[in-house]
């Protein structure tokens, strides 16, 4: 029976580990993809950062992870063929105040799976977020590319196109609810920018709540450059917005 409470580590400690006492390694958090290296006795800060690097092994050696006791403050973990061996323990150690590796057997002996399905959505969106806050205009396919020259993956085109999604609203915010705040933006406009003009127009819908229709804004600045030197010829330029709520944005030009 496994004792999930006990302090002692459930793994022979060899020589060169005599005489440590409570020296157990931290986990370095800066590592590259499938190259989280950890052992037994190694403390973490979290259980989902922990949980996020075994995620990572498995994803990087193409095999199927499977959680066994996963709550709070322990995890247990193995792998999805029942013939392998590896098996992997975490919990809180309340004597260094940390989650610490307790049981560890880290040899696989089951073939890789190439057609894993450990790497969901959530984990995809994840990786895309990072690549998506310096590129922010991927689109699916270079999406799809990257996972496949960085993970070696190919997941099916509709988890990458959820797991897009799901990056674009970390990143920038759900769409609905920023067009909740175009009122607090236009006070916002007059706040900040004395002599400036904000309006916000809404469509009326019966027996429900007003939605937006259009927004004008003009900035003080703007307005004295164009009073004091601009030629007399005006263009109204206009942008098709290739957002999921779409709409165009119009600006005048002098």
């Amino acid at each position: 029976m496994f004792e999930y409470e006990s302090e002692d580590l459930h793994t022979p400690i060899s020589s060169d580990d005599e005489g440590r006492g409570d020296k157990f390694p931290e986990f370095d958090d800066e590592y590259a993809h499938g190259e989280g290296r950890f052992e037994l006795g190694t403390r973490f800060a979290t259980v989902d950062r922990f949980k996020e690097v075994v995620k990572d092994s498995f994803i990087a050696e193409g095999r199927e992870l499977k959680w066994i006791k996963n709550d709070k403050e322990r995890v247990r973990a193995v792998c999805g063929d029942q013939e392998c061996p590896y098996l992997v323990h975490l919990s809180y150690n309340k004597s260094l105040q940390c989650y610490q590796v307790k049981t560890y057997h880290p040899e696989h002996t089951c073939a890789r799976d190439l057609g894993s399905n450990t790497a969901d959505q959530h984990w995809l969106s994840k990786k895309i977020e990072k690549r998506m806050s310096t590129q922010p205009h991927m689109n699916t396919k270079e999406v799809t590319d990257f996972l496949k020259e960085e993970f070696s993956l190919c997941p099916y085109p509709k988890m990458v196109y959820r797991a897009v999604k799901e990056a674009r609203d970390k990143i920038h915010g759900n769409e609905r609810e920023q067009y909740k705040r175009t009122r607090d933006y236009c006070e916002e406009i007059l706040r900040s920018n004395p002599g400036s003009s904000a309006r916000l127009e809404l469509m009326p819908i019966p027996y429900g709540l007003s939605i937006f229709d259009k927004m004008y804004i003009c900035l003080d600045a703007c307005k004295q450059g164009f009073k004091d030197g601009c030629r007399p010829l005006l263009h109204l330029d206009g942008y098709f917005l290739k957002t999921y709520y779409g709409s165009w944005l119009l600006a005048a030009v002098a």
